[in-house]
Order: structure tokens, then sequence, then C-alpha cells
């Protein structure tokens, strides 16, 4: 009983992994153009984005939180990074000052989260709405285009070949970065103890509200970030870009064995996490299933997902 029970333990914890191996070797047969370098390449210049969510969504679920607004500030870092270097400004002011919008913006949530005690998911909800709806008035919904030619470079640079763009390898140095705080450092063993328990964590000694608002302050960059990329790759500004990677990036970590409930989970199995989902939507995409259909399968796996993490939960107990 004691080895079943440990075998259930271990594919239940381990089970992103196996998908990712079976849809990889699934594709690979199904699609002689699932490995072709073309394919391979236009992965890898497609996930940063997502990934970088990713990155953010699992420090803020780790924490005890959700952010439901990511999206949005992405799409609303990125298009004004598009808008203000088509008014002749540089790398070296874009860029910053849309680190310091999304700052901004994940600050206002987290404070007003923490201060007026709002729950996080309802609160979120709402500047989601108000962050793209914004955004969506100001360029009435228009692509805003014209960019110089540094603003396409960021993300779009080759590195290898037709494969590793630059975007890659900044997605890359940030996965290496983020999983070292979150397992190396008091930032991240603070978010683990406020995740598990933020009474006993403020009992402790820790500034929960204090900390909190770091953890979305940074959030708002990394999707400010994630936003320029978004829209460097595309090479313009998409104000209703980026709807749906909010879910995915949700999704992800939750399948990599992150707890929706906070204090448990990695920056390596979110990474996995992405990395399966957006695997899966490559395939389905070459094997030319119906676009509508892909996003009626994808939000089945995400549902797959969550009732994972509560079996996960529930044997764990």
């Amino acid at each position: 009983m004691l080895k079943n029970l440990d075998l259930k333990s271990l594919l239940l914890k381990h089970s992103v992994y196996l998908m990712l191996i079976i849809l990889f070797v699934y594709f690979s047969f199904a699609s002689p153009m699932f490995l072709t370098e073309g394919n391979i390449g236009n992965f890898f210049r497609q996930i940063p984005p997502v990934g970088i969510l990713t990155i953010a969504y699992t420090m803020i679920l780790i924490t005890g939180y959700v952010d439901l607004s990511i999206a949005s500030i992405a799409a609303f870092c990125g298009t004004v990074a598009v808008y203000l270097s088509t008014k002749g400004m540089g790398p070296f002011l874009v860029i910053p000052i849309c680190l310091l919008i999304g700052v901004l913006f994940g600050v206002i949530n987290a404070i007003l989260i923490k201060k007026m005690n709002l729950p996080a998911f309802i609160l979120t909800l709402g500047t989601n709405y108000i962050i793209r709806g914004i955004i969506m008035f100001v360029t009435n919904g228009i692509y805003v285009t014209g960019t110089p030619d540094w603003f396409a470079k960021i993300a779009t640079t080759k590195v290898v070949g037709n494969v590793i763009y630059s975007n890659t390898i900044i997605f890359a140095v940030l996965v290496a970065i983020f999983a070292y705080v979150m397992k190396n450092t008091r930032f991240g063993r603070n978010c683990y103890a406020i995740g598990s328990n933020a009474e006993v964590a403020r009992l402790s000694g820790i500034k929960t509200d204090k900390h909190v608002i770091k953890v979305f302050a940074i959030e708002g960059a990394l999707a400010a970030l994630a936003g320029i990329l978004l829209m460097s790759n595309l090479n313009v500004g998409g104000p209703n870009e980026g709807q749906g990677l909010d879910l995915l990036a949700m999704a992800a970590p939750i399948m990599g064995g992150t707890q929706f409930s906070g204090g448990v989970g990695t920056i390596g199995g979110a990474i996995v996490g992405i990395f399966t989902l957006q695997i899966f939507n490559n395939g389905l995409a070459i094997l030319g299933i119906n676009a509508f259909m892909q996003q009626a399968v994808t939000g089945i796996v995400i549902v797959f997902s969550i009732i994972i993490d509560y079996i996960r939960r529930k044997v764990e107990k």
C-alpha cells in the first residue's frame, strides 16, 4: 500500500515532466515540421514573453496571491515603449521608463490589496480592465507603427543561427536569476513563508506588507519587460495583444507543482509547465487544428492542471 502511495505521489509530483516528454515525442512523429529549424526558432522566439510572465506569476503564487492584470500591464508597457520609440526616444530612456510604469502598476495593486485588505482576485480583475481600457482608449484599439530599427532588435537579434534570439537569452538569464533568488536568498524564503502562513510569517519578524509590495513591484517590472519583448517581436504596438497569456502564466506554475494556495513551488517546475503548454499549442497549430478548438483544448489542459493540484495537495495531506 505504501509503495502504491509513493508511486502515486511520484507520478503526481512529476506529471508535468511526463506530459512534456509524451507531447514532444508525439508531435515529433505526428508532423515532420515539428523539429524543423524554422519551427524550433519560431518556438524560442515566441516563448520569452509568456515565459517571463510565468516567472513573475510563480513568485506571486508562491507568496499566496494572484494577479489577473499581468497581461494588461505587459500590453500597456509594450505599447508605450513602441510609442516612445516612434517619438525619437532611445532604448536607454524607453526601457527604464516602461519598467518603472510596470513597477508603479504592481505597487498600486499591492497597496490596494494590503492596506485596504481587498481580495487580490477581484482587485486585479478590476485593474486589469482599467489598464487595458486606458491603452485601448488612447490608441483607439489601433496598432502603433513606425518603430525605429533598434526596437525590433531587442527581441529578434539572432544569436545562434535561426534558432536562438536575443529575447531567448534574456529569458534564460531571468530564469537562472529568479530560480537562484527564490531558492537561496532571504527574499525567496520570505515569499515561501508568507505564502504558507502570512500571520506566522509576520509574528516571526517578516514585514509582510512591505515584502508583498516588493513582490508585486518586481512582478510589474517583469510584466513590462515581457510586453516590450512581445511588441519588439511583433515590431508594432498592439494594445490588444497578450490576452490569454495571463492564464497560461498562471496555469504553468500549477502544472509544475506550485500550489494555488501558496507556499509551495519552484521556478524550474513552472518553466517546464510553460514549455509543456507552448509545445502543446505549437503542435496543435502545426497539425492544422482549428484555432478555436485550440483554445478549447488549452482550456481543458488548464482545468486539468487545477485538478492535478487539488489531488496533489490531498495526497500530500
